[in-house]
């Protein structure tokens, strides 16, 4: 496989892991309810998009 592929499927493991500790984090606050849940696609525009383009912040996701 390329290396551009591998680098850009660890990315998205990241943010995949993050998520899920979102998710995590959203549940102890809420008394276990999901409702109001930001869904992962826009969560992971955030991550990617949002954060480089819009803010201008160029994050290494390394430290995430």
């Amino acid at each position: 496989m390329s290396k551009t592929y591998d680098n850009r499927r660890i990315v998205f493991a990241i943010i995949e892991q993050k998520y899920k500790e979102y998710i995590a984090l959203y549940r102890t606050v809420n008394n276990g309810s999901i409702a109001g849940l930001t869904p992962f696609d826009e969560f992971y525009w955030h991550y990617t998009y949002y954060h480089k383009y819009v803010t201008g912040r160029i994050s290494d996701y390394k430290t995430y």
